[in-house]
């Protein structure tokens, strides 16, 4: 399905992807500070392996 969105789109202005994956950052530590999801990035983290739970 998202391979079909991408062909579909064509090429995409790299502004604008930019701006989306922020977007999806933003949501992502807005879940994580809200305590619905751990991406087991915290402050000591190894850098190792992260999981969404």
């Amino acid at each position: 399905m998202l391979v079909e969105e991408m062909e579909f789109l064509g090429s995409v202005r790299l502004a604008d992807v930019e701006g989306v994956q922020q977007q999806i950052v933003d949501a992502v530590r807005t879940l994580e500070e809200s305590g619905d999801i751990q991406t087991g990035h915290q402050a000591g983290d190894d850098g190792g392996d992260e999981f969404v739970t």
